[in-house]
């Protein structure tokens, strides 16, 4: 199996494991969710060990980091227009009538997003004194 078709493999788990997942909270069952982690787990590390090519080396490596930094930031974007939205869909017409716990949750998503900013600063300070660049 080559290295793409992996990744799809892992994307599609993940997206099963998403909505066995969803189907356990309606069911109010948490065996389906358990069952299936497992198995996913299993069949990621069956696949692994049937690719065709080598997983790193220095080129891919540079691929993930640079994938791993535009996932980071778009998502960051992506969930902070979230989070905003749910507040100012909180606030509704008027200051008075606002949805508490629907606002509640926007501003926790924000103290989150904000959260990993400061995680990837502490983080990025850490491996620039480590490597000394």
């Amino acid at each position: 199996m080559k290295r793409n078709y992996f990744y799809l493999f892992v994307a599609a788990v993940a997206f099963i494991e998403v909505v066995i997942f969803s189907v356990s909270v309606d069911i109010v069952d948490p065996l389906p969710s358990v069952l299936a982690i497992i198995l996913g787990i299993l069949g990621i590390y069956f696949v692994r060990m049937h690719l065709d090519e080598v997983i790193e080396d220095e080129r891919t490596q540079k691929i993930t980091e640079i994938t791993a930094l535009r996932t980071l930031q778009i998502s960051w974007v992506g969930l902070f227009l979230f989070a905003l939205w749910i507040i100012i869909e909180a606030l509704g017409e008027e200051f008075r009538h606002f949805n508490r716990p629907l606002g509640i949750f926007g501003f926790r998503l924000l103290a989150i997003l904000a959260g990993i900013i400061v995680l990837y600063v502490a983080l990025s300070i850490y491996y620039n004194k480590k490597y000394g660049v």
